[in-house]
């Protein structure tokens, strides 16, 4: 594959395209994996963010996004459960957002996840009215809490809540090379039921098969009367790889995975680096 252009040096291809909307991932995209957010990616955000629609689109449950959405002052709906669910800002007077669009993972499919998981022994959970489910207190689920700033609730058996399904299942592995071999025999055992992709290094995510960021991100981007292709998207998981492909101009992060940046026109600096900054500026949206 052609090495893509860094974003400051694409400067030329990127004068072509006038975005109408942002779209940012956050883990690995906008903060980096020890939670911390960029001051300069922090101000030019927010910058952005007071003049034009920006939409983040992440994997991470409602009440988990919404602190980073409230820290980079993003006025638009939640893409959140890598797309299972579109859910607008807090009102002004402190009412919940209303929930525009939910696709949970159906029931079958997130039983044979949690009897895989069992099997396998890799800690699996579950997403039920924006609350984290698991059956057992583990080393994963902690890891996970801590980078989600959500507390999980342990249950004594998930599978009678399964029967309503899940926003999304997801299986926290340390181990990068159980993590391959989990997201390898999940698709295998899921094929047509549920649709398996990667965010974070340690999540193998497991969602019903037509859920993804570009359809959710679209919905959003419908309402505000454009469409994905009017957006710049930014992203640097597997996970984002439709969002990616869909978007008028898609930049990934430049340590992102192969697949990744062959979906990418350009690609800009981590954001322990302030890539995303960067970027912005590049568009001159600031």
């Amino acid at each position: 594959m052609t090495p893509l252009p860094d974003i400051g040096a694409a400067r030329s291809l990127s004068a072509a395209f006038v975005p109408r909307v942002v779209v940012l991932d956050l883990d690995g995209t906008t903060i980096d994996y020890r939670q911390d957010l960029h001051p300069r990616v922090r101000e030019v955000v927010r910058a952005v963010a007071s003049h034009m629609p920006v939409i983040v689109a992440t994997g991470r449950m409602y009440r988990s996004a919404l602190y980073w959405a409230e820290e980079l002052l993003v006025q638009e709906p939640l893409v959140c459960y890598q797309g299972a669910m579109v859910r607008e800002m807090p009102r002004e007077n402190g009412a919940p957002g209303e929930t525009i669009f939910e696709q949970p993972l159906r029931a079958v499919p997130a039983r044979r996840a949690l009897h895989i998981a069992r099997e396998q022994d890799w800690h699996y959970q579950a997403y039920q009215h924006d609350e984290l489910l698991c059956e057992r207190d583990r080393p994963e689920a902690r890891l996970y809490s801590h980078i989600s700033g959500v507390q999980f609730r342990v249950v004594p058996d998930l599978e009678p809540l399964l029967e309503h399904g899940t926003t999304k299942a997801a299986c926290v592995i340390e181990d990068p090379v159980e993590v391959d071999r989990a997201t390898a025999l999940m698709t295998r055992e899921l094929a047509g039921d549920a649709r398996i992709t990667r965010s974070n290094p340690e999540f193998v995510e497991i969602l019903d098969p037509e859920v993804s960021k570009a359809v959710a991100c679209e919905i959003v981007c419908s309402r505000l009367g454009y469409s994905l292709a009017d957006a710049l998207a930014i992203g640097d998981a597997p996970n984002d790889i439709e969002m990616l492909l869909a978007a008028g101009y898609a930049v990934a992060v430049s340590t992102s995975r192969p697949e990744v940046l062959a979906a990418a026109d350009a690609t800009c600096a981590p954001p322990q680096d302030g890539g995303v900054a960067d970027v912005l500026e590049a568009f001159a949206l600031v």
